[in-house]
């Protein structure tokens, strides 16, 4: 098997446990010490751990997260990039942000890089300005 399989398997397995919302399936892809940032708010999380509880948050704002793959490039078994689609519906107050049932459809990129079969580093990128526009939304012709 080549290194860019390697990869793609991994990323594939990545996306299943996000979609399956078990935190252990989740955990077990990042290095101890790895890093995430959402590019768009610029906080790392440290640790695999910080990296779940992040996850875990998100999760209980919008409990039926799930991703959709759309591509991934793998240059090395060292680097991979996926783009997605996250779609979700806000059932939780987010900070001042009311829950009205709140569709989001949100486009990303995150890019991994992986050392010796787990994730050292993540980071994802998504635009922070129509995430909040869907969430501000009244009706379905206000979210795209």
């Amino acid at each position: 098997m080549n290194a860019a399989t390697n990869a793609t398997e991994l990323v594939e397995a990545l996306y299943v446990a996000y979609n399956s919302h078990r935190m252990g399936d989740v955990a077990a892809f990042y290095a101890v010490g790895a890093t995430h940032e959402d590019i768009a708010h610029g906080r790392p999380k440290v640790g695999a751990q910080a990296i779940v509880e992040g996850l875990q948050k998100f999760l209980g704002w919008f409990p039926d997260a799930a991703w959709k793959l759309e591509s991934i490039i793998t240059d090395t078994n060292e680097k991979a990039a996926v783009q997605y689609t996250l779609t979700g519906t806000l059932s939780a107050a987010l900070g001042p942000i009311v829950p009205r049932g709140q569709k989001i459809s949100l486009r990303g990129l995150m890019v991994l890089t992986l050392e010796d079969g787990k994730i050292s580093r993540s980071e994802d990128y998504w635009d922070a300005t129509t995430f909040q526009k869907q969430l501000n939304s009244n009706t379905p012709e206000d979210r795209s």
